[in-house]
């Protein structure tokens, strides 16, 4: 089993410094991925349960993590209301780690955190992401313009804020996988979530 070194960070962010927690696999990584939590305003931080499972496993698998907290959630400073406010603080987030240790990362996205990533990846090509049941109705109008959208996406079949539906007409069904009989938190369904994602954390 793989180890990973688990430290808290302050990042500075366009409203102030942002709380971030990275694990760090002990030997030999294969690279980063950030992760993005669900909205503030319905609980949303760092340590989310779905983004810890998906944490553990892609530390398995090699990768170290780093989640954060959007501006106005636990220590990190500001407010944040809209994803397009959020994806300026995973912009801040994603410079740090280039600077900090000369890989872009790879991009992970719960919910509201998965427009996050979707409003930042608007702004910038070539980027590798996952959509864990993006809710695309919490997007800004210029993202819900977008005729299709690019990303792996991972949905509950019986997800009723991500739609699933709506997922597969924006979005090239062949980057849509259906976890038939979940919702929109996974409860219950952690092994079909982590098996969905692997190819991502796998790079294939």
């Amino acid at each position: 089993m793989r180890q990973a070194i688990r430290t808290m960070l302050q990042i500075p962010g366009p409203q102030g410094m942002l709380e971030a927690k990275m694990n760090r696999v002990v030997e030999t990584g294969r690279g980063f991925i950030v992760m993005c939590h669900p909205h503030p305003a319905y609980g949303g931080n760092l340590n989310d349960r779905v983004l810890e499972t998906l944490s553990d496993q892609a530390v398995q698998l090699g990768l170290s993590t780093l989640a954060f907290n959007v501006a106005g959630v636990g220590a990190s400073v500001g407010h944040t209301e809209f994803a397009a406010t959020a994806a300026k603080d995973l912009a801040a987030v994603i410079n740090h780690i280039e600077a900090s240790e000369g890989v872009t990362p790879k991009l992970l996205g719960y919910s509201f955190g998965a427009i996050t990533v979707l409003e930042y990846a608007s702004t910038r090509q070539n980027l590798e992401t996952l959509l864990i049941a993006p809710v695309l109705a919490l997007g800004s109008q210029s993202l819900s313009e977008q005729a299709v959208m690019s990303g792996q996406v991972i949905v509950g079949s019986l997800d009723t804020f991500a739609q699933p539906h709506t997922l597969g007409a924006r979005f090239d069904p062949s980057s849509v996988q259906l976890i038939e009989g979940a919702d929109h938190f996974f409860n219950g369904y952690d092994g079909a979530l982590t098996r969905a994602a692997e190819p991502f954390f796998n790079g294939t």
